[in-house]
């Protein structure tokens, strides 16, 4: 899978780091302030889902961005 626009595979894989940050903390904050709740379960369960698509994200962008990232810098330096 081929992506041409540095701008816009940047901006797919901060979305899919936010998504993982995001997702992730809830998860986080959940198992910590209540963990025997039947709405905790689900809130876990579907941030854990989403954690999962916003690391698919990052997957599936990270060989642009990184690729990006190194021309940018032999331009550079």
């Amino acid at each position: 899978m081929g992506f041409t626009d540095p701008f816009f595979t940047g901006l797919i894989f901060l979305t899919g780091l936010f998504i993982c940050a995001i997702s992730g903390m809830l998860a986080l904050l959940t198992f910590l302030l209540s963990p025997n709740d039947s709405k905790a379960n689900f809130v876990v369960m579907v941030s854990l889902i989403s954690f999962g698509f916003g690391a698919a994200t990052m997957r599936i962008t990270f060989g642009a961005v990184q690729t990006w990232f190194s021309e940018a810098a032999s331009i550079l330096l």
